[in-house]
């Protein structure tokens, strides 16, 4: 019988995992638990947010300028939590909203795909408008995360391993062409290439983690998140929810 837990079939021969979500509290809630089981495994977690989330709020006083200010704090805060040092955390600093799958944006990602050299990506999902999770329990999938999603698979394959796109990254001698074939999809729910990963003891320090990103969450908010993303009916424990995906 296949384990209920996948962790080890999926990350014990691996050293570099990246991250690559829309917005600075995307991480926490898709895959926080896992990120803090993999650090406290000595694995090393490159964080990539492709914007500042200097939009996501409902406050009209606050200007995006000043947004993106407490949420770039927040987000350092909520990496130190996980054990992210600061050189291993990105934010390319797209405008909220704004997020396309461009050449513009996948050039960015190849570039640290290329420079920190992932053997598995995490990502969004990048397919359904509407996420269906179990009836009546459906959402919209932020625009910013499918094209974040999109824009992470198309730079992992071509762009990141055939040298003649953006050619001028080679210019550094350090760089140099990468094949990364596995990935991780988060907010996945329709069963197919499932895979479970335990977070049984990581669960607190993911809560910790969102509860950094106070200009997004409460406490109540951030704890029923956990919840929602960390207990599944029939499943039990707590366990992050992907679909694994090896895409040679």
């Amino acid at each position: 019988m296949k384990p209920l837990d996948s962790y080890n079939q999926i990350f014990s021969a691996k050293q570099t995992i990246m991250v690559i979500m829309a917005h600075p509290d995307d991480l926490e809630v898709f895959c926080g638990g896992t990120v803090a089981r993999l650090v406290a495994d000595h694995k090393r977690v490159i964080s990539i947010k492709v914007t500042s989330g200097n939009r996501g709020s409902r406050d009209n006083a606050i200007t995006p300028e000043e947004l993106a200010r407490i949420r770039l704090a927040e987000d350092e805060q909520a990496m130190a939590k996980l054990g992210i040092p600061p050189g291993d955390s990105v934010n390319l600093c797209v405008n909220d909203g704004e997020v396309e799958n461009s050449l513009a944006i996948i050039e960015r990602l190849t570039y640290y795909v290329r420079k920190f050299q992932p053997e598995l990506i995490i990502t969004t999902n990048p397919e359904p408008v509407i996420i269906r999770h179990s009836a009546g329990t459906n959402w919209i999938n932020h625009r910013d995360h499918r094209h974040t999603a999109r824009s992470a698979l198309d730079a992992a394959y071509p762009y990141s391993r055939d040298r003649a796109f953006f050619a001028e990254h080679f210019f550094d001698q350090d760089m140099a062409a990468a094949h990364c074939v596995e990935f991780l999809i988060a907010d996945s729910w329709a069963g197919v290439d499932e895979a479970l990963i335990d977070v049984k003891g990581f669960a607190d320090q993911k809560l910790a983690a969102m509860l950094c990103h106070a200009s997004q969450v409460t406490p109540n908010s951030a704890r029923e998140s956990v919840e929602f993303f960390t207990r599944h009916e029939g499943i039990p424990g707590e366990f992050e929810k992907f679909r694994y995906v090896i895409a040679d």
